[in-house]
């Protein structure tokens, strides 16, 4: 009964946040992108809430994720699940994140896809049109100027398992290409446990959702350091989720 629950409410806010974004951006685009950059960690952690509260999910955000992460900064992060992102907006809410995403998020997600397009995320067509992807990602880079922090997920893919696939670099020299800024890494687990609709279906209970800083790397802007501290980010980030894996 309260997976019901909890579906039936996280339905209604999606879809009332929806139409008010819609609403919103239609008075002024401006007006509703600060309007997200104050309250877009509010609204990921209302949906937290109705998991941990009607689901049962267990929630663990690691502290120092408020306290310890630079402003601006590259978040690089290991990713099991399109929840990921809402977890990543609850535990970073003193930064402005931009996320590099999927562009087929871009269309008909209620409330999602609005808070992405307004928010102007990078939104990459993976199957081509590098040149536009690669703009996209330079814009990012531009904006950490503004104090915006943009979010990677350089295993280009989510893992099914939860074993952290192998870091492509590419995205992220084009980011910081453009602005020197560290490198936080964060380490999440347990979305790839719920990374469909049916998995949602057969309960929360037994899932605890976990995201870590595990590391700030620093790095010159030259190629080679650039390279050295996405290694050290990687390694950090598999090091994390392989603890939490092991068997007890």
């Amino acid at each position: 009964m309260g997976t019901v629950i909890m579906l039936a409410a996280v339905t209604a806010l999606l879809l009332w946040w929806d139409v008010s974004l819609k609403a919103m951006q239609a008075l002024s685009r401006p007006i509703a992108r600060r309007h997200l950059d104050r309250v877009v960690w509010k609204m990921a952690h209302a949906l937290l809430s109705l998991a941990r509260h009607y689901g049962g999910l267990t929630v663990e955000l690691d502290r120092r994720l408020v306290t310890d992460v630079p402003s601006p900064t590259l978040v690089c992060a290991n990713h099991q699940s399109v929840a990921d992102i809402v977890v990543l907006f609850d535990a970073l809410r003193a930064h402005r994140l931009r996320f590099v995403a999927k562009k087929e998020l871009a269309r008909g997600f209620p409330a999602v896809s609005e808070v992405l397009r307004i928010q102007r995320h990078a939104l990459i067509n993976r199957m081509g049109d590098y040149r536009r992807g690669s703009q996209e990602l330079r814009r990012l880079g531009r904006e950490t100027r503004d104090g915006v922090s943009p979010v990677v997920f350089p295993e280009g893919t989510r893992s099914r398992t939860g074993e952290v696939y192998e870091f492509r670099a590419g995205g992220i020299r084009t980011i910081l290409g453009q602005a020197t800024v560290p490198i936080t890494a964060v380490a999440v687990d347990g979305g790839y446990r719920i990374a469909s609709f049916a998995d949602i279906t057969r309960g929360l209970s037994s899932i605890r959702y976990r995201a870590h800083l595990v590391g700030v790397f620093h790095h010159d802007g030259t190629k080679q350091s650039v390279l050295t501290a996405i290694g050290q980010a990687e390694a950090a980030v598999r090091a994390q989720v392989e603890r939490w894996r092991a068997p007890t």
